[in-house]
């Protein structure tokens, strides 16, 4: 950079030399680029010194540091029913509840489902392990409920599972918590098309 405008300022003498009258106009030309060229130098170095901050990595339980309204990549790991699953996340396992959706209960320790309770937990299961990449989209409300469970909404590749289940009538729409409620309108969409054909819980 230097040598070019060394170069730059012996071709600007030379030309004063063989035009005396417009000299004037000439060293003030090159007042000006000698400072408009070096606040250009000055600043390209501070942007190249400029470091680029990032982001807290998760570490299972500090939510606040991921985003909201954005689709965060999850591994599966584990499903306990229709709404409830194991996610890994930056390595780090956490349970998610799906928002404003509500399967029927396994009943775990009876040992009797509710009707359509194995369904809804194999439509999970085939939409998750049958998926390239799962994802986690967050409210604009709180991440977790009163159980330390992550609540979200969760996608099996392009398909949004909450959506998907209520569709396969194997869901309802139920706990909208505002704020927490942004996809409300499409669900309940997909719950009444379910009460139409009159499919699985809606008999």
């Amino acid at each position: 950079m230097k040598q070019k405008n060394a170069n730059f300022y012996r071709q600007i003498l030379q030309y004063i030399r063989t035009n005396p009258r417009n000299s004037i106009l000439i060293v003030l030309l090159i007042i000006f680029g000698y400072f408009g060229i070096n606040d250009l130098e000055d600043t390209s170095v501070q942007n190249n010194q400029t470091e680029i901050s990032t982001p807290v990595a998760f570490d299972g339980s500090n939510y606040n540091v991921l985003p909201k309204e954005q689709k965060i990549p999850a591994e599966f790991v584990s499903a306990r029913d229709g709404d409830t699953i194991v996610v890994s996340v930056n390595g780090h396992e956490i349970n998610v509840r799906y928002l404003i959706i509500d399967t029927p209960e396994m009943n775990y320790d009876t040992g009797n489902p509710d009707p359509y309770a194995e369904e809804a937990l194999e439509a999970n299961l085939d939409y998750l392990t049958q998926a390239d990449q799962i994802y986690l989209e967050f409210d604009v409300g709180p991440f977790t409920d009163n159980y330390n469970r992550a609540l979200a909404y969760v996608y099996a590749d392009d398909i949004f599972v909450n959506e998907a289940l209520v569709a396969d009538g194997l869901a309802t729409v139920r706990y909208l918590n505002p704020p927490n409620v942004s996809k409300e309108p499409e669900l309940r969409k997909a719950e009444s098309q379910a009460q139409k054909k009159q499919i699985n819980i809606w008999k």
